[in-house]
């Protein structure tokens, strides 16, 4: 029996996004649009998203900065990705350490 790796990544990686959705959905009522990094350049918004994706790995990621973290996701994935979560997660397995945050 082998087990596809690229699947056991995009499962696992689909279930930290799922979390970090269902963790912050409900301090989503009443945020202000301010919250969002819109303006943030996308190489800001990559070496963000990178920082979030350490610290949900690793346990770290403290409750208040779930739904910064599914902001700076969803923007990243909206203006890098063209909302294609596929091509932002092999780019995030890409540049696991976070240190080179550039396409």
């Amino acid at each position: 029996m082998s087990s596809d790796p690229v699947n056991s990544g995009t499962r696992a990686a689909g279930a930290i996004v799922l979390l970090l959705v269902a963790l912050a959905a409900p301090a989503a009522h009443g945020q202000s649009s301010r919250a969002a990094p819109k303006g943030a350049a996308i190489d800001e918004l990559k070496r963000a998203y990178l920082s979030c994706d350490r610290a949900a790995m690793n346990g770290r990621l403290q409750s208040a900065a779930v739904m910064q973290c599914s902001i700076i996701y969803e923007e990243l994935k909206r203006r890098a990705f063209g909302g294609n979560f596929e091509s932002l997660l092999v780019w995030s397995r890409t540049h696991p350490s976070g240190r080179d945050a550039r396409r």
